[in-house]
């Protein structure tokens, strides 16, 4: 009777097929994972691309650096500006020295056109989550760094390197979110710099 079953292969093709089926659906699931989370990665990038730009031709959020001359402590005029840096976080409306302007922040995530929304506008009103609708002010910090260019006066000609950080993002799967924990969706931050030669003081 053993023999008998062994030497059976009757079915065998369907047992086959069932396992090819099993690794053709595990692989296109793969695909338009890979794929989702590509196009995410890429929203991200553009949308801190994006507020870079925005930030570095904008009111500064930290907004004391307006009022830094760099004659400071004894600085002289013309010298090249003092060390500074700050960080500011749209999720705890702070920097790390100095007040916040919330606008400015705001102007950066929802565009200059002052809407505090997402969605569809003209190209030069566009801000980081008219970009990549995931991004939100919770997501976004502004770092503003002395880069060495920037000259002592009064007022002081500042040209600090910009800094804006997309962090504590996440990965919205198709099918991976039901079987998997949330740290694995964890998107890693994505960071842009840019001089900021020309930052405004005002407008």
């Amino acid at each position: 009777m053993l023999s008998a079953f062994l030497k059976n292969t009757r079915g065998s093709v369907s047992v086959e097929a069932s396992f090819l089926l099993i690794i053709m659906v595990a692989l296109t699931g793969a695909t338009i994972e890979a794929a989702h989370a590509y196009f995410q990665w890429n929203g991200a990038q553009q949308a801190a691309r994006h507020g870079a730009r925005l930030a570095a031709t904008s009111d500064p959020v930290a907004e004391n650096l307006k009022d830094m001359t760099g004659l400071e402590n004894g600085g002289q005029l013309g010298a090249p500006m003092p060390d500074y840096s700050r960080t500011c976080s749209g999720k705890t409306a702070r920097c790390d020295s100095g007040s916040y302007n919330s606008q400015a922040m705001s102007d950066i995530v929802y565009g200059p056109d002052h809407d505090g929304t997402c969605g569809a506008t003209q190209r030069e009103l566009r801000g980081m989550c008219d970009v990549f609708s995931d991004v939100s002010l919770e997501n976004v910090e502004v770092i503003y760094q002395n880069s060495g260019l920037g000259t002592a006066g009064y007022p002081a000609k500042l040209a600090p390197l910009v800094t804006v950080k997309v962090t504590d993002m996440k990965f919205d799967f198709v099918f991976l979110n039901l079987f998997t924990p949330d740290s694995f969706s964890k998107m890693p931050d994505v960071t842009v710099s840019i001089m900021a030669e020309d930052l405004k003081s005002g407008a």
